[in-house]
């Protein structure tokens, strides 16, 4: 008896396709981690026309996502030299905008602002706080958005990193 295998296998969007879709902020934490066979997908999404080519989705024809406007990528990574750590592409690196932090787990300007943040989240921030004035100005630079969305962005940013640094680091790591 012969089986029908062609319906074992169902097709389901993951995140990048749905923040895609949606319009959405997807967070690649540790991107030089990842496959190079999935870097290179997704180095047309990082293109001028932001789009991702699905032939696993239809065994007729391929299916092409195009990103909605408001969609945005973010990427982390350590620098490569780290045990497991690699370089990205120049390809991939050329579709990305790069910003150098140093190590700000122990500086105790930030370590005291996050301290008084009720929740962990703050509501604005002084831009005379280092950090903050570089994610500010790497925002209005790269993003050309008008100047409250710039601020609401590099105010985003910087509760991310807190919360990585101080929420997260504290929790799983011994620093």
């Amino acid at each position: 008896m012969k089986e029908d295998l062609s319906c074992v296998f169902e097709w389901h969007d993951g995140i990048l396709v749905e923040a895609m879709q949606q319009g959405g902020l997807l967070l690649i934490d540790e991107i030089s981690l990842a496959n190079d066979s999935v870097l290179e997908r997704l180095n047309s999404v990082f293109e001028a026309d932001r789009t991702l080519v699905i032939s696993e989705k239809s065994s007729k024809e391929a299916v092409r996502v195009i990103a909605h406007p408001a969609f945005k990528m973010v990427c982390t990574m350590n620098p490569s030299g780290d045990f497991g750590k690699k370089e990205l592409s120049p390809a991939l690196r050329n579709r990305m905008t790069e910003i150098w932090v140093e190590s700000y787990f122990h500086q105790e300007e930030l370590v005291d602002i996050y301290r008084q943040a009720p929740c962990g989240v703050l509501n604005e921030v002084s831009s005379k706080v280092d950090l903050y004035m570089i994610v500010e100005e790497t925002a209005r630079d790269k993003l050309r958005l008008g100047q409250d969305d710039v601020k609401k962005v590099a105010l985003g940013i910087f509760n991310m990193i807190g919360f990585i640094n101080f929420e997260l680091a504290s929790k799983y790591y011994v620093l």
